[in-house]
């Protein structure tokens, strides 16, 4: 997992610069490449995995409303799916705000591995992010092969 400084990012009014950091982490799952790709692709279903996210939406193909929930604030946004190339990647940026942006990335190890990369750019502090974001692909990897273990 690495994690550098990048770019600064004009958040709010045109005095004030928020910096913008990235992230990577990756994990492996016990699980075909096309199920874990289809399971990140259902993005109204993120939330059960990536807890602070709750009631996302389709508003159109590729634009989703949703709310999140973080230190006992909710903030209210517009994901927009930017790429999706099936069985390889996904990537996103929120509209509502210059918040984050991200892809993850699927890769196979075997019929029955996949190696899940979540690369995020985002101007929440690095270190807590990095947390989430390790927590939240655990929570995806526990999903997808508990998933195939209840069919």
């Amino acid at each position: 997992m690495g994690a550098s400084r990048s770019d600064d990012v004009m958040h709010g009014s045109a005095s004030r610069i928020a910096p913008l950091t990235a992230t990577r982490t990756s994990i492996v799952v016990r699980a075909p490449l096309k199920r874990a790709f289809q399971q990140w692709a259902r993005v109204e279903e993120l939330s059960k995995f990536i807890t602070p996210l709750r009631n996302v939406r389709r508003i159109d193909e590729c634009q989703f409303s949703y709310s999140w929930h973080a230190n006992g604030d909710e903030y209210q946004g517009v994901l927009q799916i930017l790429l999706q190339i099936p069985g390889r990647r996904i990537a996103w940026r929120a509209l509502s705000n210059a918040l984050m942006s991200g892809v993850v990335a699927f890769e196979r190890h075997s019929e029955q591995e996949t190696e899940v990369t979540l690369k995020i750019r985002s101007v929440f502090d690095l270190p807590n992010l990095s947390v989430k974001l390790e927590e939240y692909l655990g929570n995806f990897k526990q999903l997808v092969e508990n998933e195939h273990a209840t069919k």
